[in-house]
């Protein structure tokens, strides 16, 4: 009988440890799957970034929409600018190789509500339409010709290209190694890349959040502070997740944040 008693001890205790075992696998299997799947999303992100920035226009009569002295955008950052890239064309009309490219996070309810979605309005040659502009010069020619691309407005040539992407923050490395929130000559010739801070979220996780909680979490992860290091922006939004304890732990560490630098051309 006690032989039987020791068996049964000892299998109880293999079946908890294999159980244990199992139960750790899978939380580790599970975390590296979030973290597979922010990574491959943010991967084919940043390749678009690139080629948009690389083929960025840059000319002092050129007008872009970028943060500066005028609007400093607190939270989620929006750019626009002409880009040397293909577009969303008009269904008529003699295209140009250029398009106006714009990226946001959306704050429009929906399906894009709080997720990164990019604009590339296809451009059509000057003297072509009456209603589809072509490349405008001059300050202020984004905002009083395309709205869309600097406020929360909706338009058909947004597409979303970070359904998990929701804080979006950049500055500026300037040619004097310094960082800043603000270009300080036009055409952004005084600028050598544009850092790009990003925070993700898998889907998995933010289905334990609301849309109330995802913009809490927005506002708690601080603007860029010229003042700083460069590395700053990433670490006080690292440390601010750390410090939440009113949300579901397991949805916030499935939070990634992500920075990289795109030097201009």
């Amino acid at each position: 009988m006690a032989e039987l008693l020791v068996s049964i001890a000892v299998l109880a205790m293999i079946v908890l440890f294999v159980s244990t075992l199992v139960n750790s696998a899978t939380n580790i299997t599970t975390l590296s799957t979030k973290r597979m799947d922010a990574d491959s999303q943010i991967r084919p992100l940043f390749d678009r970034m690139a080629v948009d920035f690389s083929q960025m226009i840059r000319r002092q009569d050129v007008d872009y929409y970028v943060k500066s002295s005028l609007d400093t955008e607190p939270g989620n950052d929006k750019i626009a600018f002409f880009c040397n890239v293909a577009g969303y064309y008009p269904a008529t009309g003699s295209t140009s190789p250029l398009s106006l490219v714009a990226y946001r996070i959306s704050s429009n309810s929906g399906g894009s509500l709080n997720r990164m979605e990019r604009m590339s309005k296809g451009l059509v040659w000057n003297g072509v339409s009456g209603t589809d502009a072509p490349i405008i010069f001059g300050l202020q020619a984004i905002a009083n010709n395309w709205s869309a691309a600097t406020n929360t407005s909706t338009d058909p040539d947004y597409e979303l290209v970070g359904p998990q992407v929701f804080r979006f923050e950049y500055f500026y490395l300037l040619k004097t190694g310094a960082v800043s929130d603000m270009p300080g000559a036009n055409g952004m010739q005084d600028i050598t890349a544009i850092a790009i801070s990003l925070a993700t979220i898998d889907q998995r996780s933010r289905v334990l959040l609301s849309d109330s909680q995802v913009a809490t979490i927005i506002g708690r992860l601080k603007d860029f502070d010229a003042s700083q290091p460069s590395s700053d922006l990433t670490t006080s939004w690292q440390t601010s997740l750390n410090q939440i304890t009113d949300m579901p732990r397991v949805a916030i560490n499935g939070i990634r944040i992500y920075q990289r630098y795109f030097y201009l051309r």
